[in-house]
This record gives structure tokens, sequence and C-alpha cells, in this order.
């Protein structure tokens, strides 16, 4: 389990240094999942620490929404004014991904063929 935690704090860490050298306006944990995602596809394989300590964490993933939930309700007054444009980028981003991922997903199935 450690080991697993070891993983996710080191790429979280990697992300950061990434994000400061460079100094990229994106989060760091992103750069890090990203990172994260780069070299699962390059060992080829999920090591099982890290499946151990997803599979104890997945569980817990909508606890995470809470803070948003709480900034929404303490936030109202900037919601009503900014609601509308807030909900038609949502709506589009949505729509996007909903088309996007398919094709993302058939890639990522020839890649993987290939290299069977």
């Amino acid at each position: 389990m450690l080991v697993g935690l070891l993983y996710l704090i080191l790429f979280q860490m990697f992300g950061h240094i990434v994000v400061v050298a460079l100094g990229l306006p994106i989060p760091s944990p992103v750069i890090g999942l990203v990172l994260l995602f780069a070299f699962l596809l390059i060992k080829g394989h999920i090591p099982e620490p890290l499946v151990n300590v997803a599979s104890v964490l997945l569980p817990l993933l909508p606890l995470f929404l809470i803070p948003a939930s709480a900034g929404i309700i303490e936030h109202g007054a900037l919601l009503q004014k900014d609601g509308a444009a807030i909900a038609v980028a949502l709506l589009a981003s949505l729509t996007i991904s909903i088309l996007v991922t398919p094709y993302i997903f058939l890639f990522f199935i020839r890649v993987f063929r290939k290299q069977s």
C-alpha cells in the first residue's frame, strides 16, 4: 500500500517540478497524472502496488467532490451572476468529451493491437 501511495506522491511531485520549472498555468497534479500515464504506457502494465492503492482510493472518490459542492453553496451570488455562462461551458465541454472519447478509445485499441 505504501509503495502505491509513493508512486502517486512522486508523480505529483514530478508534476509540481515541471509546472514550476516551465511556468505552466496547469495544476501540478494534472501534469503529475499525465506523467504517470506516460510512465504506465512505457512500462506496459500497472504495477501491483498501484493497483492495490487504486482499489482502496477509487471507492472514496466521491468524497473529493464535497469541497466543490461547498464552494458552490458559498459562492451563490457569483453563480447567479455567471451561472448561464458556466452552464453553457459545462454542457459544451461535456458534449465535446462524449464525442471525442470513442475516437481516443479506438486509437489506443489500434496502438495496443500493434504492440501485441
